[in-house]
């Protein structure tokens, strides 16, 4: 007992020690965690603030559209949170009423499009004029009366060399279809179009455009389930993802392919080096399926219609081809006598989802950062003939064809 009771002063010294130990430990434990996460919210906030500048670096390494790569190197998460659906609630009520300005955008946008700017890819050199103040009429005239819908035929160079007028269909796309439809609805990909329970809707119309690798299938209710032609961009084709050459969604349907060569219409440059590798997948595609209808779009045609859209609008829009739905929609009016055009201008389910078949969230899909979205969405709202109802709660629009366009007597 006398050892027991010497050693005991000793003992429990020690044990006062180590416990004092284990509590600077997890002192010291605790600082660190704090400080490493002062630092990480530290770092997010300095990327939120340059990420236009970090965009734009990644743009100059891989410039490809938000539609057609959605990724694009961006997080999932929006640059400017929550924040992003309010500022463009207000724009798409603009949109409604046609009287939208860019300068409602966000700085985000803002600065993406600056970026493109300044890059500009395609050495677009614009001289015509801007001339905002046409009305409906003398807009829908102007778009009639320009260099209608082309598609290439083989018969322009380096194409001819190469053999392809044995390659694509015999007739051009706007030949081929021998009778104009008589009513013809264009689906956005559109995250909006999600519950909207048009699909019956859409069935009824005689002809039916997609996007992309838009499905059908699960989708029904919303978006219906007849294709009559499919709109698609070189990377669907060059990607294996998409598996082009397999899914059944790019079967037993007209296809439409396309892919920007620059501003000057050099075809030569533009089949040595397109922006993705579409000839190739074509190529194979018109052999295994000869009898399919598969046309490439003319470039021409894509940057007459840019041509269009900046002459009609005062500011600069970017210096970038137009998106798969404002060519979609103009090649449908070459073939329709009157289109129903869905969740282009966005309804009141708007929402930063892109696509409703994906989990991709990001604002620019709707208002555009790559394609002139913005400009496209506001100048076919001046266009069209609906009830703000029909825009509101359906997000749709209507078009006449230019068939059904009486220009006589107008100047534009």
């Amino acid at each position: 007992m006398g050892l027991m009771s010497e050693a005991s002063p000793d003992w429990q010294h020690r044990m006062k020690k180590k416990k004092y130990q284990k509590l600077f430990f997890v002192v010291i434990v605790a600082w660190l965690l704090l400080s490493i996460i002062l630092f990480c919210h530290s770092t997010n906030s300095n990327l939120d603030i340059f990420r236009p500048f970090v965009l734009s670096t990644s743009i100059q390494g891989n410039l490809r559209p938000i539609e057609k790569n959605r990724h694009h190197g961006r997080p999932d998460i929006l640059p400017e949170g929550g924040s992003d659906e309010n500022w463009a609630d207000k724009v798409v009520r603009e949109l409604w009423m046609g009287r939208a300005s860019s300068y409602m955008l966000s700085s985000y946008l803002l600065n993406v499009k600056k970026n493109y700017t300044a890059i500009n890819l395609y050495k677009v050199t614009y001289t015509g004029q801007w001339k905002k103040q046409r009305d409906r009429k003398q807009l829908l005239c102007q778009l009639k009366q320009q260099e209608p819908l082309r598609t290439l035929t083989g018969f322009e160079e380096p194409f001819a060399s190469l053999g392809w007028k044995k390659l694509v269909p015999h007739q051009p796309l706007e030949q081929a279809i021998s009778a104009t439809y008589r009513t013809c609805a264009v689906v956005s990909s559109a995250g909006a179009i999600l519950n909207s329970s048009l699909g019956r809707e859409i069935d009824s119309h005689d002809a039916v455009l997609r996007f992309n690798a838009a499905p059908t299938e699960g989708y029904e209710n919303d978006v219906g389930s007849k294709t009559t032609i499919r709109i698609i961009n070189s990377q669907i084709m060059a990607d294996p993802r998409h598996r082009f050459a397999y899914s059944n969604i790019y079967k037993n349907i007209t296809l439409l392919a396309w892919d920007p060569a620059p501003y000057s219409g050099n075809l030569e440059n533009w089949y040595k080096k397109p922006d993705h590798n579409l000839f190739t997948p074509y190529i194979k595609q018109r052999r295994r399926s000869p009898s399919q209808a598969f046309y490439i779009m003319h470039p021409d045609f894509l940057w007459n219609l840019w041509d269009f859209l900046q002459s009609n609008t005062e500011e600069n829009v970017h210096p970038n081809p137009p998106s798969s739905g404002f060519i979609g929609i103009i090649l449908m009016m070459s073939l329709c006598e009157k289109l129903d055009i869905y969740e282009f201008i966005p309804s009141k389910r708007h929402t930063t989802l892109c696509h409703y078949y994906d989990h991709y969230h990001d604002v620019a899909c709707t208002l555009g950062a790559y394609h002139p979205l913005f400009y496209e969405k506001l100048l076919i709202r001046r266009m069209t003939t609906v009830s703000l109802d029909e825009v509101v709660t359906k997000g749709k629009v209507t078009l006449p064809g230019f068939s059904q366009i009486d220009c006589s007597g107008h100047e534009v």
